[in-house]
């Protein structure tokens, strides 16, 4: 029984509370000393956190327990024991017997039985009186006999208590001998029968008034008994945790219990006299106990009295005092005693409950003598009240008594105390209500003097303040401290946040506080404490003492480098605004002499915010000013480079060696001398972006210094680093004109080597890391411990093949990288978004004058000597953070071609060193602390190979075939670098076809080779199948080169059943797929985003199931007619998989595709029509007959006269057409007349039914074989669900049909309903479309134009689609709908079909990098977007005829989060433009097959147009097989569920899989002997014939 009112478990019998429940004896509870705690006190270091109070009695106990005397009742009924019992009746025959068996005098072995006997007589029995069995089960509990009998009789009262009603008079006999002190052994036994008696709490009648004295007295025995047996433990020398719950305890918990539950059901029962007693002991063992559940037992009786009755006032007082040290002391009683407090909030006695919490707090001097955690209680209580705001009838506490009690509470001196007060007024001014009513206040004076004790309290808890730093006592004193001061920063921002609206003497109040705590201040404080100097012009020359304020703000916060940065920051802002004003009305020397001392301080600033505001103050004067202020600037600025300390570096390749040892603190001199070159280089990047525009001169200048700090390898690599920031990111429109982007970097060449991050704010930028870095001179050096030494040169560089000692890398400490991607900080402030016409990376002149005029100096950046540098670095190599910069950044910038036009030498050069140390595998090491592998940086090198790939117009022939060489080694050198140089290769088949056209056969031995590499399976197979649509690569093709392309397709096909029988996908097919975080230390490769990628492919094997399919299809149909039946045997018996029972069979795909290789081995025609005019013939009627033949369905409609016939074959991968006809020859004039023939009733000679369909089957058949039971025709009846199942197959589409959607994005849009506002794009955009697809009117389309409207034109007229024979992609094109932005500004109907492609062609002319959320939809997974090389010029001059073809465009498939990243444009491709609409469409089609597969993945599976087909005829035929044949009828086929390809459809003997000439003739023809008869069964009678006048003939049509 659960005695706090809650479920729980029934109490069992006494003897099962013996067996079951019984807690070990004190004495062998091991015990650990202890220093005595009292009272609450000791809560902290005994507590215990268990449940609430439940019924768990304890057999065992302390023996010292004291006895009271026995009651007059209880020794009468002792007496009167032994007597005969003659009045009871209703028992068994040997009732009597085992009476007398349990009498006094008995053996006691006898008498413990007959006991145990009687209490089943008792249970199974209606007796009359108990009375007797009650004195003799008594007499067994006597304390002299053994304990076996003493339980028997305690278990004979029990089962009497439980066995009928008794009258008032027997339950109060019943009690007085309950309540007899027993054993302390047997009082588990004695509360379990009073428990059955009073059943389970809720019955106390006749008992009433004697109840409560005894529960109060066993309270009080079995707290003493808890408190000894605990104490004795402690003397033992164990701690009071070990061993479990003490057997007094479980007693103790018991009792508490039971307490619980009679008030619970009879607090109108007791006098208020009889309940202070219990409250008195539930006080008296709340101050005394050492134990955790003690409190909480206590707490709960206390809210049960407050709950279910009524708390007597003279004890309100100290109940809260309870209360509240548990809310306090106890997590887990914070909510009940709240709960309990809240209660006495809303009742009669609220009033008293808030007085006596205010009492409590900071009451009167006589009542602290209270327990600090009961204060602390009672300070979170009433914050708690206040927060109400008098709801619920909750009393509203008035503001200036609280905060008075509060002051004085802090009288004492515990710091813990004053964090308390500190939170509860940060609470007051957290909750805009209780902060509006304190800012109306009129006196603060409490509430800022409570803020300065509680400031005080952290100064005296400092320790600092203290002489042993080592003892606990300090440890306690610095972590309140900390708190405390953490809480004082939460409040003085909100009370910065009243002086805002406060009066004049309310704001000066406050800032003469701050002044008062500076070491607490928080950055927004202290700049409204110096924008309060400012509003009142207090350092201006208007103010009379502005001398003094401003050397006040010096002494005090500026100068003091104690002081937070961002004081001084302010005080310097002040400044320079000080200066601003003066510039404009004092001469330049006037102005120089004003800023001239804060330049000179500039070097010798040791702050590395402050030198950075000061670099910035810099920068402003070398921007704005004449060339006098403009070199004084800039040699400041120059003079902080020429402090630069000793280079510190990770050099590629460098020896392992010991990390070094720390400098120690270091001087804050040599920190800002190292951050000095850093902040300067971002000075010289900030001067650049902000004069791009307006001055020639200054933009040379800056750009040759951060060009040679980018060339200084010597340099510090923060500063290297922050220059190349500004050099990569520049770039030039189609004009040349340069600009500066704002994002740069590849994000998949940033997670290959580790430093991509989803969450910008888990690294901070570069130049943030180096300058906090530095500023900390302790964490840099241990950061950078291996980084080399201070001033000791770096070793020269070579290329390792190896790494370095084995484990010796897992012993080093990765330094904190330097940067991250993305970066948004990597600028110190955005560029201009518009093209610099000073700045040009060729000189071209202006066909029109920009606005600046056209008198303004021009300059040609050296953009081929920064080609140079970098060409350097990736030759000779370098620190790793540069190198590694390089490898991310630099693709990017080389896709813009416009920028390195004059840089073509240099691009050669590039070339020529990229494939040397791919090809020769002397790519250089990564140092082994940063966790990079040689695979990871030969894959950026790859694609930096990739990205040159358009300057081929620049490469003589030799060497774009050494590129395609170059990518030909990469497959199989690494893992990881197999797939992108697959990658590669797919654009040289575009942009380098003859180079690949002559490695062809060596490109796909090497495919066949890595074949095992399960994680390539995806993009060589991606790759066979775009080859197949380029003939002109593959012209020179052999039967072996295609019969390896076959092969290829074979080993994955073998992979995925293999995945499938496996089981794989289970549960990974659910997983969502993210790219991997940066790491400082080592990366795990299985976490990498190349391997997430691995891992999304392997498991969606129907991926790779479906794509081997594909290439198949196409590489058979690719072959030539006159050779396709060469390879059609071996392809058939590849294409058999063996299930899992071992059985040989075909599946589902395999089943198709052997149908389509059946259709085109001797024929390339398209897809047949029937004859529309063969139902208008005159020849009598048609009967028309269905059979089901194999794995197709073949109507035979024939003239019944003529024997002229159409056969219709609807097979899964087509459906055919055919006429058949038969010419009679004539009859010989002696040949007499037919003599058997049907005809009708006018017996016309011309009306005569000359031939049937089924005729025409028998020709088709052989007459004389056995035919394999799964190709026998099964004739189909033509009735009403035939014809639906064959007009529902009919409308199966022949081909795969995908939509795609297009948009375009035009200049500076980036807003959906801007974007899709579009109803026409640029002539780059348009001859786009045209190589897309053909444009095709929509109405009346008789394909599927995958909801695009075809009978209104509301969705356009005109769409593009595309075609062949296996696949149909409609594109949806946003342009080409109607746009009505009056009716539909949101453009809501094309979003009904964009939103709903899984793949969209995002045609980006915006000038702006694409965000993918920029179109929100839960289906569109994949964005393929195009845009320009170069930004588009306004004044570029190009004739429409070469838009296109000397056009480049970067195609990037851009993939939902937890989409895999599988296309070969997953990483930036730069494509022709020429090519630009085949390379799409075919990253379309295979984006949407693999999206389908995705979508499916849970649910079961996609199936293509000639599955279904094929599933249809399945159906068919398993609801048609004749009975007599079921045991052998054809296989069913799999419905897919929980697989792909649909299992294997059936026991197919091989042999009769082959292929041959005439194949459909003869599988037709094969068994017609044993099947012949069930052919001519199905014979059609006359009246099945359809006469042609007056009848409705079966037109095709109808079909």
């Amino acid at each position: 029984m659960d005695l706090l009112g809650k479920a729980g478990p029934s109490t069992p019998s006494p003897a099962v509370v013996q067996e079951g429940r019984m807690s070990p004896p004190s004495s062998d509870v091991p015990q650990t000393p202890e220093s005595k705690p009292s009272g609450l006190t000791g809560v902290l270091k005994n507590l215990a956190r268990t449940s609430r109070p439940s019924l768990q009695i304890s057999p065992t106990a302390n023996a010292s327990l004291s006895s009271s005397a026995e009651t007059p009742l209880t020794h009468i009924l002792s007496k009167g024991a032994a007597a005969p019992i003659h009045d009871t009746y209703g028992g068994p025959a040997d009732f009597d017997q085992l009476l007398a068996q349990i009498q006094p005098g008995q053996p006691l072995a006898e008498r413990v039985a007959g006991a145990e006997a009687l209490r089943h007589v008792i249970h199974d029995f209606s007796l009359s009186s108990l009375m007797g069995l009650w004195g003799a089960g008594k007499d067994l509990t006597d304390n002299e006999l053994p304990n076996e009998a003493r339980q028997a009789g305690f278990a004979l009262l029990t089962a009497c208590v439980q066995h009928s009603e008794p009258t008032p008079l027997e339950r109060r006999q019943f009690f007085e001998t309950l309540s007899v002190p027993c054993s302390p052994d047997d009082f588990h036994l004695q509360l379990s029968a009073v428990i059955e008696l009073t059943k389970r709490g809720r019955d106390i009648d006749a008992f009433e008034s004697a109840m409560m004295p005894v529960v109060v007295t066993w309270l009080s025995d079995w707290f003493k008994a808890s408190a000894a047996a605990r104490k004795k433990k402690k003397e033992k020398g164990l701690s009071t945790r070990a061993g479990g719950q003490l057997g007094e305890e479980t007693n103790l918990k018991s009792v508490f219990g039971f307490v619980n539950d009679l008030i619970r059901f009879n607090y109108n029962a007791f006098q208020e006299d009889e309940i202070l007693p219990l409250l008195d002991q539930i006080l008296y063992i709340c101050k005394k106990t050492t134990s955790g559940t003690d409190i909480e037992n206590a707490v709960g009786i206390i809210d049960v009295l407050i709950t279910y009755g009524d708390l007597p006032r003279v004890k309100l007082a100290p109940c809260l005092e309870v209360l509240c040290g548990a809310h306090s002391t106890l997590e887990d009683l914070v909510d009940p005693t709240w709960e309990a407090i809240h209660h006495l909030c809303r009742s009669h006695v609220a009033q008293s409950t808030i007085v006596a919490l205010l009492n409590i707090v900071g009451g009167p001097s006589d009542q602290q003598d209270l327990n600090t955690n009961t204060v602390r209680g009672a300070v979170t209580v009433t914050n708690r009240v206040m927060k109400m705001h008098g709801s619920e009838g909750v009393p509203i506490i008035p503001l200036p008594l609280l905060l008075t009690a509060y002051r004085n509470s802090l009288e004492a001196d515990s710091p813990r105390l004053g964090l308390e007060v500190a939170d509860a007024v940060a609470g007051l001014f957290e909750d805009e209500q209780l902060k509006n009513t304190l800012s109306k206040e009129d006196d603060w004076s409490t509430l800022l003097e409570i803020l300065s004790l509680c400031s005080r309290k952290t100064i005296a808890s400092d320790p600092q303040a203290t002489q042993d730093s080592s003892s606990s006592r300090t440890g306690k004193e610095r972590e309140l401290s900390t708190k405390l001061s953490e809480t004082m920063t939460r409040i003085l921002p909100e009370l910065e946040s009243l002086s805002a609206v406060s009066d004049c003497l309310h704001k000066e109040a406050i800032m003469d506080f701050f002044l008062t705590v500076p070491h607490l201040l928080p950055t927004t404080c202290v700049t409204t404490l110096v924008n309060y100097f400012k509003d009142e012009q207090l350092c201006y020359p208007s103010h009379l003492d502005y001398c003094h304020n401003i050397e006040q703000l010096i002494n005090h916060f500026f100068a003091d480098g104690r002081h937070p940065s961002s004081v001084r920051i302010a005080i310097l802002q002040e400044i320079q605004e000080v200066y601003r004003l003066v510039n404009d009305s004092l001469p330049q020397r006037a102005v120089a002499g004003v800023v001239q001392p804060v330049l000179a301080l500039l070097k010798r600033e040791e702050d590395p915010e402050v030198l950075r505001l000061m670099i910035s103050f810099a920068v402003d004067i070398a921007v704005r000013a004449e060339p006098l202020l403009f070199e004084m600037a800039t040699q400041s600025m120059h003079r902080c480079v020429r402090a630069e300390v000793s280079q510190e570096w990770l050099p590629l390749t460098s020896p392992v060696t010991s990390p070094r040892s720390s400098r120690g603190t270091g001087s804050v001199a040599s920190v800002s001398l190292a951050v000095a070159p850093v902040a300067t280089v971002i000075g010289f990047v900030t001067v650049f972006l902000r004069c791009l525009r307006c001055s020639a001169t200054k933009i040379s200048h800056v750009f040759d210094v951060l060009l040679g700090v980018a060339q200084n390898r010597s340099g510090n690599v923060d500063a290297r680093l922050a220059a190349m920031k500004l050099l990569f990111r520049l770039r030039s429109d189609a004009d040349h004109a340069i600009w500066v982007t704002t994002s740069a970097g590849d994000a998949n060449l940033a997670k290959i080597l580790g430093r991509n991050t989803d969450d910008e704010n888990a690294f901070p930028s570069s130049d943030d890391t180096a300058l906090k870095r530095r500023s900390n001179p302790g964490e840099s050096n241990s950061a950078r411990s291996s980084r080399g030494t201070t001033g000791t040169p770096v070793a020269p560089l070579s290329r390792a093949n190896t790494r370095t000692v084995s484990g010796t890398s897992t012993l080093l400490k990765a330094p904190t990288p330097l940067w991250s991607y993305p970066d948004s900080k990597a600028l110190p402030e955005a560029p201009p978004h518009e093209v610099s016409w000073l700045a040009r990376a060729d000189f071209v002149a202006p066909t029109s004058s920009p606005s600046m005029g056209l008198t303004a100096e021009i300059v040609v950046l050296k953009l081929n000597v920064w080609l140079e540098t970098i060409i350097s670095i990736i030759q000779q190599g370098g620190d790793w953070e540069v190198y590694s910069y390089i490898l991310v950044h630099l693709s990017p910038q080389l896709a813009n071609k416009s920028l390195f036009v004059k840089a073509v030498p240099q691009i050669r050069t590039l070339r020529s060193v990229i494939c040397e140390q791919l090809r020769a595998n002397s790519v250089f090491e990564p140092p082994a602390s940063s966790g990079v592998k040689k695979a990871d940086v030969t894959c950026c090198l790859v694609q930096i190979l990739t990205m040159l790939l358009p300057y081929h117009e620049h490469f003589s022939k030799n060497e774009q075939d050494e590129i395609v060489r170059t990518f030909l080694s990469g497959l199989g050198s690494y893992e990881k670098t197999s797939r992108c140089c697959v990658h590669a290769l797919a654009i040289c088949c575009h942009e380098l076809p003859l180079s690949v056209s002559k490695s062809l056969n060596t490109i796909l031995q090497k495919m066949a080779q890595i074949i095992t590499q399960s994680f390539v399976a995806v993009h060589i197979l991606e790759f066979l199948g775009g080859l197949s649509r380029i003939p002109e690569v593959y012209v020179n093709f052999r039967e072996d080169d295609f019969r390896t392309v076959f092969g290829i397709c074979f080993r994955y096909l073998q992979y995925a059943r293999d995945q499938r029988q496996r089981g794989s996908g289970s549960h990974s097919t659910r997983t969502s797929y993210t790219s991997g975080r940066q790491s400082s230390g080592p990366r795990d490769s299985t976490v990498s985003g190349e391997n997430l990628t691995h891992r999304a492919v392997d498991d969606l094997p129907q991926y790779v199931y479906a794509l081997a399919y594909h290439v198949i299809t196409f590489w058979f149909m690719s072959l030539k007619l006159s050779d396709r039946a060469k390879h059609v045997s071996w392809i058939t018996k590849n294409l058999c998989a063996i299930d899992g029972s071992s059985r040989e069979g075909l599946e589902e795909q395999s089943v198709v595709t052997l149908d389509m290789m059946q259709r085109v081995t001797y024929s390339d025609f398209d897809e047949t029509i029937p004859d529309p005019a063969f139902a208008s013939r005159p020849d009598g009627g048609i009967v028309k007959k269905r059979w089901i033949v194999g794995s197709s369905l073949l109507t035979v409609e024939t003239m019944v006269v003529s024997g002229m016939s159409q056969l219709t074959k609807r097979q899964p991968s087509a459906t055919t057409y055919t006429t058949y006809r038969s010419l009679p020859a004539p009859r010989p004039a002696h040949q007499i007349p037919l003599s058997s023939y049907t005809v009708t009733d006018t017996q016309d000679d011309g009306s005569r039914v000359a031939v049937l369909p089924n005729h025409i089957l028998l020709q088709l058949l052989p007459a004389n074989s056995k035919m394999q039971e799964p190709f026998r025709p099964i004739p189909l009846p033509d009735d009403e669900a035939t014809g639906r199942a064959i007009r529902s197959f009919d409308r199966i589409s022949t081909v795969d049909g995908h939509k795609v959607g297009v948009i375009y994005v035009g200049n500076e849009q980036s807003q959906e309903g801007i974007i899709l506002a579009n109803i026409t794009g640029s002539s780059e955009y348009t001859e786009f479309l045209e190589g897309l697809g053909t444009l095709t009117r929509l109405k009346g389309a008789e394909f599927n134009t995958q909801g695009l409207d075809r009978e209104f034109d509301t969705d356009g007229e005109y769409t593009f689609c595309w075609r062949d024979r296996v696949t149909e992609i409609v594109f949806h094109v946003a342009t080409m709908m109607p746009t009505d932005l009056e009716r539909d500004p949101q453009c809501s109907n094309k979003k009904r079909h964009t939103g709903n492609d899984f793949v969209n062609i995002i045609f980006n002319e915006s000038g702006h990098a694409f965000r993918f959320d920029t179109f929100p939809s839960e289906f569109n997974y994949v964005n393929i977007v195009i845009s320009p090389e170069a930004r588009p010029s306004p004044f570029e001059q190009r004739s429409d005829d070469d838009l296109m073809s000397k056009a480049f465009f970067r195609v990037q498939v851009m993939s939902k989060p937890g989409f895999p990243e599988i296309s070969p444009a997953a990483e930036t491709k730069l494509v022709s433009g020429k090519r630009l609409a085949a390379v799409v469409r075919l990253l379309a089609l295979n984006a949407s097959v693999f999206s389908l597969v995705w979508a499916n993945r849970e649910g079961g599976e996609h199936l293509s147009s000639w599955r279904n087909r094929l599933r249809e005829i399945t159906r068919l035929r398993n609801k048609h097989t004749v009975s007599s044949t079921s045991t052998t009828s054809a296989p069913p086929t799999s419905s897919g569920s929980g697989t792909f390809g649909g299992g294997i459809t059936g026991q197919i003997p091989r042999e009769t899989l082959n292929m041959r000439r005439g194949s459909a003739a003869t599988i037709l023809s094969e068994g017609l002997a044993s099947h012949r008869s069930s052919v001519l069964s199905t014979a059609t009678t006359a009246t099945e014939v359809e006469r042609v006048e007056g009848a409705e003939v079966d037109h095709p049509a109808d079909r």
